[in-house]
């Protein structure tokens, strides 16, 4: 995928999110316990993913754990990447830590807000400060999954989004 592709991917993944936060009751919106997400969890925890990712990319290249591969380095597909992922989350039992722990507070439709400000702010840093060459040898640290180039982290991103838009319609655990 090129990086409109990606940017577009993010755009309609973001759509098919807020679609089911806009149809959830006010009150299964924050329904949720310790060891089980609400809904609002859910899209805090995608959009510090978002805001963390957005910073990243608007840095300086010799900052925030900016890495390179070689060109022509094969990259990792969406299925493998997420395969991996859940791999690590069922033997690993990986959870959020640090700011990527969700805190959500306000109202509904002011997170949906800030959940779509940080999408629409991942889209412009990936169009600003990325280029199409950068994609596959500039590398960033996932805390999961490793150093992955920038567009297995947005292949990452998509899949993370689809990840938690089950999370938001389910209400079992991940």
């Amino acid at each position: 995928m090129s990086r409109d592709e990606l940017r577009q991917a993010l755009a309609a993944r973001t759509e098919e999110v807020a679609a089911v936060v806009e149809a959830l009751e006010t009150e299964a919106f924050s329904r949720g316990r310790a060891d089980q997400w609400s809904p609002a969890h859910h899209l805090d925890h995608l959009t510090r993913s978002h805001k963390v990712l957005a910073m990243a990319l608007s840095m300086p290249r010799d900052r925030f754990g900016w890495g390179t591969r070689p060109v022509g380095t094969p990259g990792q597909a969406y299925d493998t990447l997420r395969d991996e992922y859940l791999r690590r989350l069922r033997e690993q039992g990986v959870k959020a830590t640090g700011r990527f722990v969700p805190q959500p507070h306000g109202a509904q439709y002011e997170q949906l807000d800030q959940y779509r400000q940080s999408v629409d702010l991942l889209a412009h840093h990936l169009m600003a400060y990325v280029n199409e060459a950068e994609l596959d040898t500039a590398t960033l640290p996932h805390p999961v999954l490793g150093e992955l180039s920038v567009r297995e982290m947005l292949l990452f991103t998509l899949y993370h989004n689809e990840h938690h838009l089950r999370g938001l319609t389910a209400q079992e655990p991940l």
